[in-house]
């Protein structure tokens, strides 16, 4: 495919490096000469140096023959002005950031009346997993398949846990229709079999129904008890569509805002909330506010050194449950194994919503890509295709199957059934599969059998 990005930032960037990745044409266009120069030295791509809003350089970019445009620059307007000219020049699909808040309320009416076919708001797309890390908070994350059926959950095996020793092959004996799907332990990740033994400190994704996987979080040594306060350190963007769609009814919220307009503007729409001014840094802050008597920290200033020094802090108070932005996501690493909890990094949101886009136009009609989320540090991949008649997987019990090296097939959805497979069970058309992948460029279910199969 022939895709161009206007904007080489945070997400542009992102999408360069994945998207060339994966063998597409990719063309980034950006104001600055170094972001442009930078980008086409990591990766294998194209670059032009302009305004991603021009239709002379739009059209110099090739995207009256592109597959997909993207725009993803700083500035609303221009990402807009930009989606409508790649249109109008001829781009097959468009797909445009758009941030402000006073904007989210019309992104179905643009989308519709501007042959936008997709708009993202990264702070939305946040807040709304802020949200339902907030709803299981026993979970490191979660993700939803099969329209919230099947989710898929992060925990981490605690010392002392009754699974520290478990063999896997008890797991469904103990939990019912669950599945472990990834365990990473330290550095390496499995796509582990029957025979794995779990160690204290493995992080397990395991997926199945949501009313088996609280018990899983109550072994695992990690539960924490429904949310009911709420600290966050912030009022960004994300902290304002949060307050907008949680449910405050009963739940004690404080935001800490050391900008004293955005906090008389937070208090003003929001009543109920406690809004206090001050630096959510400062130790003595915290404690007079008593950190330590919340159920949850969500750190979301715009810095990502603030927000980890705060999170270790509330950690060391022993806050339940932490919610940490981060957007470079290195410093994890230079931070080492620190106990932090759910990391949320909204350029990798917007990413993986605009590859599972891009892939579902790839993907041929045996199948459809449904849903894609990258787990275990975006090493591994779990995806949701609906089966087409035509596919090759069709009728032939799993176990015969030639699937590729470290392919998981863990549920098949078939109308309101659940299966959790085994050997002799089947896929057939109108199914919804979840499988899990090392690999990162699967467009389609016939995309997991080995080559061969597929010819």
């Amino acid at each position: 495919m022939k895709i161009v990005i206007a904007g080489g930032g945070k997400v542009g960037g992102v999408l360069c490096k994945d998207l060339s990745g994966e063998n597409h044409d990719v063309v980034i266009i950006d104001r600055d000469p170094k972001v442009v120069e930078s980008l086409v030295g990591l990766s294998d791509i194209a670059g032009f140096v302009g305004n991603g809003a021009n239709p002379e350089l739009l059209k110099e970019a090739g995207v009256s023959d592109s597959d997909v445009f993207i725009a993803v620059t700083e500035s609303d307007e221009i990402n807009i002005i930009a989606s409508i000219v790649a249109h109008k020049l001829g781009a097959h699909e468009v797909l445009s950031r758009v941030r402000n808040p006073e904007y989210s309320n019309q992104l179905s009416f643009v989308q519709e009346n501007l042959g936008i076919s997709m708009m993202i708001n990264p702070e939305m797309e946040a807040a709304q997993t802020i949200l339902n890390s907030i709803r299981f908070p026993s979970a490191l994350s979660i993700e939803a398949f099969a329209n919230g059926r099947v989710r898929m959950v992060e925990v981490r095996v605690s010392p002392g846990s009754q699974m520290v020793g478990m063999q896997l092959s008890r797991f469904r004996e103990a939990f019912g229709k669950v599945l472990v799907c990834i365990v990473q332990r330290g550095d390496e990740i499995y796509i582990p079999d029957g025979s794995f033994v779990l160690r204290e400190d493995d992080l397990l994704h395991v997926t199945g129904p949501f009313q088996n996987l609280p018990a899983i979080c109550k072994v695992a040594g990690c539960f924490t008890r429904k949310i009911r306060s709420v600290m966050i350190i912030g009022g960004s963007n994300i902290a304002r569509y949060l307050l907008r769609i949680l449910d405050r009814a009963g739940m004690d919220i404080c935001v800490i805002e050391r900008d004293r307009a955005i906090a008389e503007s937070l208090a003003g729409e929001f009543s109920g909330v406690k809004v206090i001014i001050g630096d959510g840094t400062d130790q003595s802050l915290l404690e007079e506010q008593h950190i330590e008597s919340y159920d949850c920290l969500i750190a979301l200033t715009g810095i990502d050194e603030e927000n980890l020094i705060t999170s270790l802090y509330a950690a060391k108070k022993k806050v339940p449950k932490i919610v940490t932005k981060v957007n470079r996501t290195q410093l994890l690493h230079v931070l080492g194994d620190t106990r932090l909890q759910t990391i949320v990094t909204p350029k990798r949101l917007v990413a993986d919503k605009i590859i599972r886009f891009i892939r579902a136009m790839s993907a041929t009609l045996d199948s459809k890509l449904e849903a894609m989320y990258r787990i275990a540090d975006d090493r591994a991949e779990v995806l949701q295709f609906e089966v087409m008649r035509s596919s090759a997987v069709v009728a032939t019990p799993l176990k015969k199957l030639p699937l590729k090296k470290n392919i998981l097939i863990a549920y098949i959805v078939r109308g309101d059934e659940l299966i959790y497979p085994g050997g002799d069970d089947m896929i057939f058309p109108g199914d919804h599969v979840i499988a899990v992948t090392f690999e990162h460029d699967f467009d389609e279910v016939d995309d997991l059998l080995t080559d061969e199969a597929r010819k």
